[in-house]
């Protein structure tokens, strides 16, 4: 049967539900027939997924194929990345990215994206913070009563029907032992350094506004938090933002656009500082508000 075949059958839609659950079960049948018969893509396949990834509607079906399979083939990885750049939605970017970091690892997610990053324009650049919200590291915080917090680890794994990689629960994840807790917090800690990097020397040389007000949300507030390699860098950032009004969230952004060359005034300024200060205090702050 050919992709165009079965996306036909995933995209079939009735206002009879018997009918639409006939072709869901369909569906299923088919991924689990090509899951235990581990069935190899043609390069026909691969170019009609690659072309599927582009495509607004069609490039659902690719996600949802591949979160019932256990295995993507090298060669979507990047038309992956890219679906999950240049999706608009900031919350749907993340199921492109989630079955990247488990079948490819963070590693690989987190560099691609920063070379994406360096080499795209100001629309991919956009795209890619967008999806740094959703390119996790593996390490998380776990509290231990009222003890200090402890770092875990968590490898994704496939459990024969998965969904999600955003909850660490035991059926999608396995723990980490020390060692690899250990070896993972080095390569983060390089990651992390040159994704900042990259980021503070991007906004220190593009005025647009679009792309510093999402480099912001990626970065730091404090300038504690950078690393002695990114600290002249951070140093430079918040000398820029003392001048620069680059607002914390969606509203205040298009706000500072359509106020053009009044956005930097010192009275808009304080305006919009303290209208995000009752925002915060309220915690009302949401992606949505991002």
């Amino acid at each position: 049967m050919t992709l165009n075949k079965i996306y036909n059958i995933w995209s079939l839609t009735s206002e009879d539900e018997d009918i639409q659950t006939q072709n869901t079960s369909k569906f299923y049948d088919i991924v689990n027939d090509i899951r235990n018969s581990k069935y190899i893509w043609s390069k026909q396949d691969m170019d009609t997924f690659k072309a599927f990834l582009k495509h607004n509607e069609k490039k659902w079906f690719v996600v949802n194929l591949f979160s019932k399979l256990d295995i993507i083939p090298e060669q979507l990885f990047q038309p992956f990345i890219e679906a999950a750049i240049h999706e608009t939605n900031p919350s749907a970017n993340r199921y492109f990215i989630e079955p990247c970091l488990r079948v490819f690892g963070f590693e690989r997610v987190f560099e691609s994206l920063n070379l994406h990053f360096q080499n795209g324009n100001n629309e991919t650049k956009i795209g890619v913070c967008k999806a740094y919200y959703w390119a996790r590291s593996p390490l998380v915080s776990v509290s231990k009563g009222d003890g200090p917090c402890e770092t875990k680890g968590y490898h994704l794994k496939w459990n024969g029907h998965y969904y999600s990689d955003y909850d660490r629960d035991k059926e999608t994840h396995y723990e980490m032992t020390a060692s690899e807790v250990s070896k993972c917090k080095v390569v983060l800690k390089t990651l992390r350094i040159a994704r900042r990097k990259l980021l503070l020397e991007e906004f220190l040389k593009n005025k647009d506004t679009d792309v510093r007000y999402q480099i912001k949300l990626r970065l730091p507030d404090d300038i504690s938090s950078f690393s002695s390699e990114n600290k002249a860098l951070a140093n430079l950032y918040f000398k820029v933002l003392a001048k620069d009004v680059v607002p914390d969230n969606y509203a205040d952004l298009q706000l500072k656009k359509r106020l053009g060359i009044f956005g930097n005034n010192k009275l808009i300024r304080f305006f919009l500082k303290k209208k995000n200060d009752r925002i915060k205090k309220k915690g009302l702050i949401t992606l949505k508000n991002k």
